[in-house]
C-alpha cells in the first residue's frame, strides 16, 4: 500500500506555438568596388580569392570568423608600396564589419550579417543577388560607394543628388517580391564626379535635399577622427571617406523594430577609437604637411548649418552638449516626408508583412467555406482569419513595437466567383520623441 501523497502528471493539450523565428536583425553589407579595378587581381585581393572574390556572397556570423574564415584583416602599417598587398582595401572592409559587431551587441559576439563585393556601376543588380542569396531575410543593408553622392549642375547651382532613386527602385522591386529591405547608403561626397583639384572642394551650401519620396533609402555621411581612419582614407587614391556604415547596420541591427538609432539612452557609438567625429569631406586635396586640407571637424560645423543637413534629410554623426563621451546617430530619416520618413516605420511594417504573409502562405489554395444562403464567405472563416492576424499584430503590440492594429475582411466577398480572399490590417506605429520641449521660470511659489 503507497504512501499518501498528491500527484500531478504531465498532460500536452497542443497548444499551437509558432516556431518560426524572427529575422529583423539578419543585416548586410554591400561593398561597392568598380573604382578598385585591380582589387581581386592584384595584391592582397588575388591571393586571398580563394576564400573571397567579386561576385562572391559571404555569411559572417563573428568577427573573427570573418578574418579567419574570409581573410577580411584589420589594417596593418605598411610602407606605401606594400599597402595593397598587405591590406584588403585598406582594411575598409575590416573596420566596418568589426564595427558593426561592436554596435550590435558584442564585438566577440555573434550576429548574421551577409557581406558582398560588387562592381556595381553600371547597376545595382548586387542588391537583389545579395538578398536572395540570404533567402529574403536580410531586413537592413548597407551600401558602401565611392560613386559621388551629389554630382556639379553648374558652377552656382545646387548640386545634383546621385544613386538615391535608382536604389529606391531596386528596393520597391525586392519588396514587391516579399523580399522589403532597408537600404542605408554611404555614398562618397568628397566630390562631385570628378578627381580635379575643384572636384575635392564641396560647398555645403549647395548640398541638394535627399528628400525625393524614397522611403526605401536614407543617406548617411561622417565619420570618427582618428589615425586609422585618417591612413584608410589617405592609402585610398580616391580618398573616398571611410564613413560609419558598420556602426549604423550595427546599431540598426541591436534596434528593436520600433526603435529610432537616434535614441541618446540607447545607441551611443562612443568608444576608444571613437571619440572624435567630423563630415570626412570638404577639402581633401592634400596641403604642404601631407594632410587633407579639410575634413570639417565636428566642432566647426555651426548648428545652422547641421540644422540644415537634417532638414535636407541626411542622416550624420552628432555630439550633445553637455553629455560627455558621447557620439549619436542624428535621426533614422528616409529619403522621404511621408508615412514612412524613418527606417524604424519602415522595419516596423516589414516585419508585420512578413510574419503575417508566413501565417498566410499555407491557406493558398485552401478550401474557403461559403454562406449557402448568400455565395459570400462564410462568417467562420472571416473570423479564422481575422484571429489569425490579429494574433500575429497583438503579439506585435505586447512587445511594444506598435500602438494598435485594425484588421478587416470584406463580408461581402463572392470568393466563388473570382477565387480571391481580400484582407487588409492598418496598425498604428510608434511614436519618437525627436524633439522636447520645455518651458521653464522663476516663480514666487510652488504653485
Amino acid at each position: 500500500m503507497a504512501l499518501g501523497n498528491v500527484f500531478i502528471k504531465d498532460v500536452d493539450g497542443n497548444i499551437p506555438y509558432n516556431t518560426s523565428s524572427s529575422n529583423e536583425k539578419v543585416s548586410g553589407l554591400l561593398f561597392d568596388v568598380s573604382l578598385q579595378p585591380t582589387l581581386f587581381t592584384a595584391g592582397y585581393g588575388l591571393n586571398n580569392a580563394t576564400k573571397v572574390d567579386l561576385n562572391d556572397v559571404i555569411y559572417i556570423t563573428n568577427f573573427k570568423s570573418s578574418v579567419r574564415d574570409f581573410g577580411l584583416i584589420e589594417r596593418v602599417e605598411t610602407a606605401e608600396e606594400e599597402e595593397n598587398n598587405e591590406n584588403f582595401l585598406h582594411g575598409i572592409p575590416a573596420y566596418h564589419i568589426k564595427e558593426f559587431f561592436r554596435t550590435s551587441g558584442n564585438i566577440d559576439g555573434n550576429a548574421k550579417l551577409y557581406v558582398m563585393f560588387a562592381d556595381c556601376s553600371q547597376n545595382w543588380d548586387a542588391v537583389e543577388i545579395i538578398q536572395r542569396a540570404s533567402g529574403g531575410t536580410i531586413n537592413q543593408l548597407g551600401i558602401w560607394t565611392e560613386q559621388p553622392l551629389w554630382k556639379l549642375n553648374g558652377t552656382a547651382d545646387k548640386y545634383n543628388l546621385n544613386l538615391v532613386k535608382s536604389l529606391n527602385d531596386k528596393a520597391n522591386g525586392l519588396a514587391s517580391q516579399n523580399q522589403p529591405l532597408s537600404v542605408v547608403l554611404s555614398a562618397n561626397p568628397s566630390n562631385t564626379g570628378s578627381d580635379s583639384t575643384e572636384g575635392k572642394m564641396i560647398d555645403l551650401n549647395k548640398i541638394p535635399t535627399c528628400i525625393c519620396e524614397s522611403s526605401r533609402v536614407s543617406c548617411i555621411f561622417g565619420q570618427a577622427k582618428n589615425t586609422k581612419v585618417n591612413k584608410m582614407q589617405k592609402s585610398n587614391l580616391n580618398n573616398t571617406p571611410v564613413g560609419f556604415i558598420g556602426a549604423m547596420i550595427g546599431s540598426l541591427a541591436k534596434a528593436n523594430v520600433q526603435e529610432s538609432v537616434a535614441w541618446v539612452k540607447q545607441f551611443n557609438l562612443f568608444d576608444d577609437d571613437f571619440q572624435e567625429i567630423e563630415l570626412g569631406f570638404g577639402d581633401t586635396n592634400i596641403n604642404g604637411e601631407e594632410e587633407f586640407i579639410s575634413t570639417n571637424i565636428y566642432e566647426s560645423l555651426s548648428p545652422v548649418l547641421l540644422d540644415d543637413l537634417d532638414d535636407k534629410g541626411y542622416i550624420f554623426l552628432i555630439k550633445y552638449a553637455g553629455r560627455e563621451n558621447g557620439i549619436y546617430i542624428s535621426k533614422d530619416q528616409t529619403c522621404s516626408d511621408g508615412d514612412f520618413r524613418t527606417i524604424a516605420r519602415n522595419r516596423t511594417i516589414n516585419k508585420s508583412r512578413r510574419a503575417v504573409r508566413a501565417a498566410l502562405l499555407p491557406y493558398v489554395n485552401s478550401p474557403l467555406m461559403v454562406n449557402p444562403a448568400t455565395g459570400f464567405l462564410a462568417p467562420s472563416k472571416i473570423t479564422a482569419f481575422k484571429t489569425l492576424i490579429s494574433d500575429i499584430l497583438t503579439q506585435m503590440k505586447n512587445n511594444l513595437e506598435i500602438s494598435g492594429f485594425a484588421v478587416n475582411i470584406d463580408p461581402n466577398q463572392n470568393v466563388l466567383v473570382n477565387d480571391t480572399l481580400n484582407i487588409s490590417y492598418v496598425i498604428v506605429p510608434v511614436g519618437v520623441a525627436t524633439r522636447i520641449y520645455v518651458e521653464e521660470g522663476l516663480s514666487l511659489t510652488a504653485k
